[in-house]
Formats: structure tokens, sequence, C-alpha cells
């Protein structure tokens, strides 16, 4: 039987990898891993020499936001200033308010943040709801990187996209047995690396996470058929952005050279 979705945490799921999606931590046109690693580091040497207090905290906040002047992808979505680096390593971002966070002593401090506490500590994201355990368990077991996992674990729609697929190509429902042990785990991590770094991707997209717009196709059906549904949402989520049949085709084809190796690896 499948677990309830309560049984695996997506926010902070290990030491090597957490989610600051719905903190806004992608919502700015400056979002490369690099962009994001200089603002994090900036941020929490700054919080670690910050007053546990209401007016330092707040001197904080203002100072952060004024010195970034980020611009924001999605106006409507406020990207929290709090988000910063939970530890030495680097490996794992998340709220630098949260009572756990280092410095805190146990005490609360997210009342200060936009949202407040408890818009924070009751928010679930749609992958919470959305993907099974099964499901959830692959993305776990295949990524272990914040970036490219808050990435992954935000849009529900684009790892759905490859489960449907892989349950396609394969004929059967998904093991994440099967799916998270070498080599078949590489295979679905470069999947999800697509995220990074798929070829035919419209830069003026921010991928994280799906876009509810379709995506840019030269014809809506290819040689008078239409492309499956799984593989139309997956474009849609990369924000693919096609010039000419030949480019769909190309990436059809890296599509279907992707499942065919993992197909034999499954089967």
């Amino acid at each position: 039987m499948d677990a309830s979705p309560s049984d695996l945490h997506l926010c902070q799921p290990e030491s090597q990898k957490s989610c600051g999606w719905c903190c806004g931590l992608y919502n700015t046109h400056y979002a490369s891993r690099n962009d994001l690693v200089r603002k994090l580091r900036a941020r929490t040497k700054e919080f670690a020499t910050t007053g546990r207090n209401l007016t330092a905290i707040q001197r904080f906040s203002e100072k952060t936001i004024r010195n970034e002047n980020s611009r924001l992808f999605d106006s409507e979505f406020y990207s929290c200033e709090f988000v910063g680096f939970l530890d030495s390593g680097e490996t794992r971002v998340g709220c630098m308010l949260h009572p756990l966070a280092p410095g805190n002593q146990s005490i609360d401090w997210r009342g200060l943040s936009f949202h407040g506490a408890m818009a924070c500590q009751g928010f679930f994201c749609r992958s919470y709801r959305d993907l099974s355990s099964t499901e959830k368990r692959v993305i776990l077991g295949t990524i272990h990187d914040w970036y490219l996992y808050g990435m992954v674990i935000s849009d529900s729609d684009y790892a759905r996209a490859f489960f449907r697929l892989v349950e396609e190509r394969v004929g059967r429902q998904i093991d994440s047995v099967n799916l998270v042990a070498p080599p078949a785990s590489r295979l679905v991590h470069e999947f999800f690396h697509w995220k990074i770094d798929w070829p035919y991707r419209n830069h003026d997209h921010n991928p994280v996470p799906c876009s509810s717009a379709p995506f840019s196709r030269i014809d809506q059906a290819i040689d008078g058929q239409e492309s499956p549904a799984a593989l139309d949402m997956m474009f849609a989520c990369l924000g693919s952005r096609f010039r000419s049949r030949a480019e769909y085709r190309s990436a059809e084809q890296r599509v279907d050279q992707l499942f065919s190796r993992l197909n034999k690896l499954v089967k």
C-alpha cells in the first residue's frame, strides 16, 4: 500500500538538499545557481551577525531588500529575504527565522516575515498533494542537490509527465526501487536535469514551476498526429520554444533516446 503523503517530508528531507520554492527563492529574473548562491551566501553571513530582536531583524530585512533590489519574475509572488543557507556546507536552503535555524535558540521569529509564521507552517505545495509516495521517493532518491531539487519538487506537472512517460514506455506502473538504483538513477537524474540545461528553452520563461501557458510549437500537429499528452506537458514545463519542425523532432528524439535506454534497464 502506498504511504500517506505525510510520511515523506519534502521541504527539508535530508542534510544534502531542501527546497525554498514556496519562499520565492526562484522568483527572480536572475535565478541561476551562481546568482542564488551569491545571494544566499551574503544573506547568511549578514544574518549570522544580526541580533535576535525585533529591531535588528527588521533592519536586516530592509537592508537586504534595498541591497538586492531584485526584479521579480512574478510580482504577485513574494520572494522572502529571510531564505538562506542552513548549514556551513551550503547544501540546504531554508528559513533563517525558523526556530531550528542556526542562532535562534529554538525561538520562532517567522512572525516577522512577510507571510508570518502561521502561513509558513500551514502551507503545502502541489507536489505534497499531487505526487504519490512512490513518485516522491524517486525524486528524493535521485537528486542530491538543493538547486535542482527545488526546481523539480516544486513542479509536480513536470514530475508527473516523467512518471507517465515511464509507464507508457515500460508498460507498467513505476517501481521506485528500480529507478533509484544505478545505473537507472543516472538516467532519471539526466531527465530531471533538463530543468537546468534543456536546449530548447524560451529564455523569457521561468522554469519553476510549470507554466500554465502552452509552449511554442511550429504546428499543433506534427505529420498530422498530436504528440502524447505527457510529452506536451513535459515540453511546456521546460518552457520549450521550437523554431522549426527539425528542432521539435530533435527534442522528441532526445526524449525517445533517454527512455529507450531507461526501458532496457527497468524491464
